[in-house]
């Protein structure tokens, strides 16, 4: 009976389009030996206004800096007063506008540091900054309810202790506490030597892995020429697509042709096999 209805609804083209978004296991990312190794780039919106947020892989570190425009060589200005400050990172991981433009690429040759792009529209790609954006909106709405500027913030959350390490991003960031406005023991504000920290992180990455795969499973490879559905971001339905080509350096993506004959790039998480023609 439950198989029957199964196969019904497969091949059920106004169930396929309504279907919710596949669930797949967790991918975690190679936690980084020091700060700012590796970090995440994204630009954020907030009140009408763009922002760039940066966050440290390591130490959760994390940046928010107020963007005139979007422009390549705007983030790129930012980017390297960031650099100057914390050392340039080896990898810059960032969705693609206006990441993906060349004077960004020649930048990151001249600055000599590799950059990656995540799956369009699947945060956990790049869950990292996704998090990061998440809680810079928080600072922000708290200071627009307390009438502040959000930076006092952000220095609390560079303060607040990471769950599963009990150390603060600036603590890992640069062996210390922060001082900020509330009072502190001039004793805690000294420096300390912390170890075991990607050990820490790794086990606190693999308890998040193990809850996440609870409820996800392995997504079949797809073949060129493929029948299947894309999830359309904007009215959240599935509609049709053909598979062009896996993409070559991101094996969770493809490049996928629309019903209108436009290519575009699609996480697998995104794509859905059917089992009827188009």
């Amino acid at each position: 009976m439950n198989s029957d209805i199964e196969n019904e609804v497969s091949q059920c083209g106004i169930c396929e389009k309504f279907k919710k978004a596949n669930s797949k296991p967790l991918k975690p990312h190679t936690v980084p030996f020091r700060p700012f190794k590796k970090i995440g780039v994204d630009i954020m919106y907030f009140g009408n206004v763009s922002y760039l947020i940066v966050m440290d892989y390591y130490s959760k570190w994390m940046e928010i800096i107020e963007l005139p425009n979007k422009c390549a060589d705007e983030v790129i200005t930012k980017l390297k007063s960031i650099f100057s400050r914390y050392g340039v990172p080896n990898t810059v991981i960032s969705d693609n506008i206006p990441f993906n433009s060349y004077i960004y690429k020649k930048f990151a040759n001249d600055w000599d540091f590799n950059y990656a792009f995540i799956s369009p529209h699947y945060s956990p790609s790049n869950g990292m900054v996704g998090r990061a954006v998440g809680i810079a909106k928080g600072i922000m709405r708290k200071a627009n309810e307390d009438r502040k500027d959000y930076f006092v913030g952000l220095m609390e959350y560079r303060n607040i202790p990471i769950s599963g390490l009990n150390l603060s991003p600036a603590q890992i960031m640069f062996n210390r506490r922060l001082k900020t406005k509330l009072p502190i023991s001039n004793k805690l504000l000294n420096a300390e030597l912390f170890n075991n920290i990607r050990e820490k992180l790794i086990m606190r990455q693999n308890i998040q892995k193990f809850y996440y795969n609870k409820t996800a499973r392995p997504l079949s490879e797809l073949k060129q020429k493929e029948n299947v559905r894309i999830l359309n971001f904007k009215n959240k339905t599935w509609e049709p697509a053909v598979i062009v080509s896996k993409h070559k350096l991101h094996p969770r993506s493809y490049h996928v042709k629309d019903q209108f004959g436009k290519i575009l790039r699609r996480n697998r998480k995104h794509i859905k096999k059917i089992k009827y023609t188009l």
